[in-house]
């Protein structure tokens, strides 16, 4: 594996354990086996480790939002499905998700804008769709992810900070048929 990545996957582990404050790079560097040289080569600074785990979690959510999507053969399964590999997405990766919950890195809006443009694009395409075809309610989009994810997104942090103990994964059908009821077309 690439030094890079090991680094990363290091930095991760110890950013959603001690948060940025309390992570060290000196622990990073000792735990993949490099140099000083050898982790300021390829990240000059914490700041930007820190950038780089957070856009890395980021892009690999998106793209498993997309894909649920991608697959889904309707308005329900597609609402019920992303909410449902939302949890087990959590559940999987438990460090990934603590960073994506943690605070943003300064400046991450602007590195992050492109891929978050694509990302909304294909989500608001996708929904405007079955919008369309009046499977779903016409809602603002911060009311829809409010509806659509919110309770997932708040039970995954409190599960997270092990304030909650049953795995995100057993609520899954819940939570998914919650969000279906709420965001259906009530026609």
């Amino acid at each position: 594996m690439p030094i890079q990545s090991l680094l990363l996957d290091a930095a991760e582990g110890h950013f959603a354990q001690h948060g940025v404050l309390g992570t060290r790079l000196a622990d990073i560097r000792e735990e993949v086996g490099v140099s000083v040289g050898g982790i300021y080569h390829h990240f000059p600074s914490k700041k930007e480790l820190y950038a780089e785990v957070w856009l890395r979690a980021l892009g690999e959510y998106q793209d498993m939002f997309r894909a649920v999507l991608a697959e889904s053969t309707g308005a329900r399964g597609g609402i019920e499905g992303v909410v449902a590999s939302h949890l087990e997405w959590v559940a999987a990766n438990p460090d990934r998700a603590t960073i994506l919950v943690s605070p943003r890195p300064p400046g991450i809006n602007e590195r992050a804008a492109e891929g978050n443009r694509i990302f909304f694009r294909t989500v608001m395409a996708w929904w405007r769709t079955h919008q369309n075809y009046g499977s779903v309610r016409r809602l603002d989009f911060d009311v829809l992810n409010a509806l659509w994810l919110g309770p997932a997104q708040e039970y995954s942090r409190h599960w997270l900070a092990g304030s909650i103990a049953t795995d995100p994964t057993s609520v899954a059908p819940d939570l998914a048929r919650a969000a279906w009821n709420s965001l259906r077309s009530q026609e």
